[in-house]
């Protein structure tokens, strides 16, 4: 166990138990060190290949990459940051043939690509045949999806789940570092078992915060599921042959195969999982990644402070950590006996949607509400980032017809904020570090508009 005297801001990627401190950014930097450590300690003589386009909120991924690798040279680690988005995504791609050459140095490359949304918009003929291609056995492949729902770093507020959901990708939703790191190596295990690239969704709250990470070997165990498909086991091969009947093929087995066996690795690790269970439940509440956690933020102000206070109010939760394929029997099992769900999520009403199809026709099918009240009022609002400030109101007045007298007065609105004027005016230009500081040359006496995130300022 490590103690204070003699922690080290080295031991983030050096120590394998105990606990350390790590941004976001450094939960998906350990991700791959921590997986090439578990093959080694399986038997398996692996590598891992990053390749991508960095850009806010997963800027300087790259580069604490580069960095971490440097730290641990007994580990084949090597970052190649792409020119563009779709070089990475074919780079990436290439990784998961290596294993079937004749020269293969190892039984497997583990495949990382990164880039915010609109590197993924960029990417998506690339990464669409990288899917099809598949990925190795003993290899995976992640796609690091930097989503930016409040347009924090960038031009445009973004959610990747219905692009994600079209190129055949399951969704891993971390909420925080801790989720991060733990998803990141069921994202793996994933991959590997299915054939399928993985993604994970990161947020810029999460690419951006930072916390205490358990780092006990036992804490993330992957749990292989029967992969059983018509009488066999599934293995997929992965190839670059992508040509047609070759094709229609793989695509049959994306509906029929693939899918089912990320439903039963979902299952097998209990990644949707009910939270709280009371006997007496009569409303169940549905979150995903950071948002579950800001729900739980949510129901603490509202004086429901602990799983014990949630119980005893008659409230089930359910977080969703893989939202993506969704699961039917397993939401049908959360609404058991229930009066009403609420699906909080944000942006699109994608998990409502998919909530009301698997329950309808259903016997004593509860009520089913998410970005709007039965009336039309705005419930969870479908714009910027769903935070427990925004999300309060409306869990109050859901509650409020059994719990009226048990939930907290309400928050008085917060004060109009009061902005310094600047004494000084200083020249809009990039961030110290970033790749456009040097290579974006404009003409003197030129107006440049529009572009991602700080450059927009030019």
């Amino acid at each position: 166990m490590t103690t204070f005297d003699d922690y080290r801001l080295g031991d983030r990627y050096a120590n394998d138990s105990g606990e350390v401190f790590l941004t976001g950014i450094q939960a998906l930097v350990r991700l791959p060190i921590e997986q090439l450590r578990a093959d080694r300690a399986a038997g398996l003589n692996t590598a891992a290949f990053l390749s991508g386009y960095q850009g806010s909120p997963l800027g300087g991924f790259d580069q604490e990459m580069a960095r971490a690798a440097r730290s641990v040279p007994e580990l084949p680690i090597v970052v190649q940051p792409g020119i563009n988005e779709e070089l990475g995504a074919s780079a990436v791609m290439g990784s998961q043939l290596a294993s079937g050459l004749a020269d293969a140095k190892y039984d497997g490359v583990l495949g990382i690509w990164y880039g915010k949304a609109p590197g993924l918009d960029r990417a998506g003929d690339t990464l669409r045949h990288a899917v099809f291609a598949g990925t190795s056995r003993y290899g995976g492949a992640i796609a690091l999806v930097g989503d930016d729902p409040a347009a924090k770093s960038s031009t445009l507020p973004s959610s990747s789940d219905a692009t994600l959901v079209d190129l055949h990708m399951p969704i891993l939703y971390p909420g925080d570092v801790q989720e991060a790191l733990d998803l990141g190596r069921h994202a793996v295990a994933m991959s590997r078992v299915t054939g399928l690239w993985s993604s994970m969704k990161i947020v810029a709250a999460v690419a951006d915060g930072s916390g205490t990470v358990d780092l006990s070997p036992s804490r993330t165990t992957p749990v292989v599921p029967d992969l059983t498909i018509d009488g066999a086991d599934y293995h997929h091969t992965p190839s670059g042959q992508l040509i047609t009947p070759v094709t229609l093929e793989l695509e049959r087995e994306f509906r029929t195969q693939r899918t089912e066996l990320l439903r039963r690795y979902a299952r097998a690790n209990d990644l949707n999982r009910i939270t709280v269970d009371p006997p007496d439940a009569w409303i169940g509440l549905m979150s995903s990644g950071y948002t579950y956690h800001e729900m739980l933020e949510a129901l603490r102000r509202l004086g429901l402070d602990s799983p014990a206070a949630i119980r005893n109010a008659g409230i089930r939760l359910m977080q969703m950590q893989m939202p993506v394929p969704f699961e039917p029997d397993n939401v049908r099992h959360f609404a058991r006996g229930l009066d009403e769900i609420v699906v909080v999520e944000e942006k699109n009403p994608t998990l409502e949607w998919l909530v009301k199809d698997a329950l309808y026709g259903g016997p004593d099918m509860p009520r089913v509400v998410g970005k709007t009240h039965e009336d039309g009022r705005e419930l969870m609002r479908s714009y910027s980032i769903l935070d427990a400030d925004s999300m309060i109101d409306g869990l109050r007045e859901r509650l409020s017809p059994r719990l009226a007298d048990r939930l907290a007065p309400a928050v008085p609105a917060p004060r109009e904020r009061v902005l310094i004027p600047l004494t000084t005016e200083r020249k809009p230009y990039f961030c110290s570090g970033c790749p456009h500081n040097h290579g974006t040359k404009v003409p003197e006496g030129s107006l440049v508009g529009a572009g991602i995130g700080c450059a927009t300022a030019w």
